[in-house]
């Protein structure tokens, strides 16, 4: 999938967008799809029937779910009142040509029992028909936490935790281990085009019926427009299921394709997972009850697959098996639970310095590194230097800390959260209500530790002033 890409709207298609039935308050696209809970959606540009028409405001992304490629967009809908104010509503419509749902005449009842099949698919996605609305839990957690959440909240309205695909959310946060967003996205989508289903779309424009028969004039125009959508055609690729990775993945492969030490670990984790029952074997954990056992349970299973440690096995638990309460603890999230939730400094207390998580047993790279750490003479090091390392136990007492707070949910809590984290997100925030950053707190320390500057002394028309006295 390229990188850039351009939605052109037409007019004969707007009937292809369907509701998603949700608001902002629930679901805000640019709070939630770019926020490293899944690595399959592209924001993209659209093109305008009316480019002077300044109410036409689009967030608009296209991704993969399942084997449907859905372009979702958030419609800003203007009002015209004293103050210009406005709502927005979410739409979407499948792209590829073999899910369209374009509903024929002969099979009108089955073509909309199909179209409602799809809505619902893409709300389950969206983790949108759970039994509390978001701006209700919001408005929870603002009241257990007004200090935090409370004054957070307004700038991460509608921030949602997702809904995947067990198996490929597993499968993608290994690959984010030690990793960025971007080269997260480049490694997934890698691996769906070695190895996922072709899905062919038209990324310009839903494909419509057209009928025959009509005039010259018509049929030249027709043909026209079927080399414009031929041309348009993009291949798109479904993540690969577990039972085509056990059969045709391999290490050497994943190697060449960047993914690293993380290649040994799909391929051994995808035939594990064929052993136990391939998806249904992880739908079965989130089917389980709502419990504190069956989230310790599922947490235990998935730390028992190769390259699978406790940081992976909570995000996927949080994102796709419906373990609310899980926190999902990497540095990020321990270093703004430590600076606004850690009065009494037990976290800060906790805190070790070492190259790598002493846990994690499963990463080759982290293991040569301490290898190489204990056999090499060491010299003395500031503690500044040295990465900070987040043990299992760690991870435990900071979600401890968050669940205490915001109770069964605290994941959904933990989402909006991380979101402020973000750098975009971040910029958007007040000064006063930005967690500092490692660069903030040491220019904080230059500026405390700074000489004051000595005042000045000098003679003004024969009498001694200093700066404080002025001219």
């Amino acid at each position: 999938m390229k990188n850039k890409s351009s939605i052109k709207r037409r007019n004969q298609n707007e009937e292809n967008w369907k509701s998603l039935r949700t608001t902002r308050d629930d679901l805000s696209l640019d709070r939630t799809l770019p926020t490293g809970q899944s690595f399959r959606w592209q924001k993209v540009e659209e093109e305008y029937d009316d480019e002077n028409d300044e109410n036409q405001k689009y967030s608009t992304y296209v991704g993969v779910i399942g084997r449907r490629v859905v372009q979702i967009r958030e419609r800003m809908e203007f009002e015209e009142e004293e103050e210009k104010s406005y709502e927005t509503t979410i739409e979407f419509r499948v792209l590829n040509t073999n899910e369209s749902n374009i509903c024929k005449d002969e099979d009108k009842e089955n073509g909309e029992e199909e179209e409602e099949q799809v809505t619902k698919d893409v709300r389950a996605y969206f983790n949108l028909d759970d039994p509390i609305p978001l701006k209700d839990l919001f408005e929870q957690f603002s009241k257990a936490d007004p200090y935090r959440f409370g004054r957070l909240s307004a700038y991460v309205r509608g921030a949602r935790t997702l809904r995947q695909p067990p198996a490929e959310c597993l499968i993608s946060f290994v690959c984010s281990s030690n990793n960025n967003i971007a080269r997260i996205k480049k490694m997934v989508e890698s691996l769906c085009e070695k190895y996922g289903e072709e899905l062919v779309c038209n990324v310009s424009s839903g494909r419509s019926d057209r009928s025959s028969g009509g005039s010259a004039k018509d049929d030249e125009e027709n043909e026209v427009n079927d080399k414009e959508e031929m041309n348009d055609s993009k291949i798109y690729h479904a993540f690969p299921t577990v039972e085509q990775l056990a059969e045709k993945c391999d290490e050497q492969t994943l190697r060449d394709l960047g993914f690293g030490y993380r290649a040994k670990f799909i391929p051994a984790m995808a035939k594990e997972l064929v052993k136990r029952g391939g998806e249904a074997y992880l739908l079965k954990l989130r089917d389980a009850p709502q419990t504190e056992e069956e989230k310790c349970r599922a947490i235990t299973e998935l730390t028992s697959l190769p390259g699978v440690g406790p940081k992976v096995a909570g995000c996927a638990a949080l994102f796709s098996l419906d373990k609310k309460s899980v926190v999902p603890v990497d540095t990020h999230v321990w270093q703004l639970a430590r600076e606004h939730f850690d009065p009494n400094g037990e976290l800060a207390s906790m805190e070790t310095t070492a190259a790598t998580t002493k846990g994690n047993a499963n990463e080759e790279e982290a293991e040569q590194q301490r290898h190489k750490e204990s056999s090499t003479p060491t010299t003395p090091t500031k503690q500044k230097d040295k990465p900070l390392s987040i043990t299992p136990k760690m991870m435990k007492k900071c979600e401890e800390m968050l669940v205490s707070i915001y109770g069964a949910y605290a994941g959904y809590a933990h989402t909006a959260l991380f979101v402020a984290e973000l750098p975009t997100v971040r910029e958007s925030l007040p000064e006063h209500l930005r967690t500092p950053t490692k660069a903030d707190k040491k220019r904080g320390e230059k500026n405390e530790k700074k000489p004051k500057k000595k005042k000045r002394k000098f003679l003004v028309d024969g009498e001694n002033k200093s700066d404080d006295d002025g001219a």
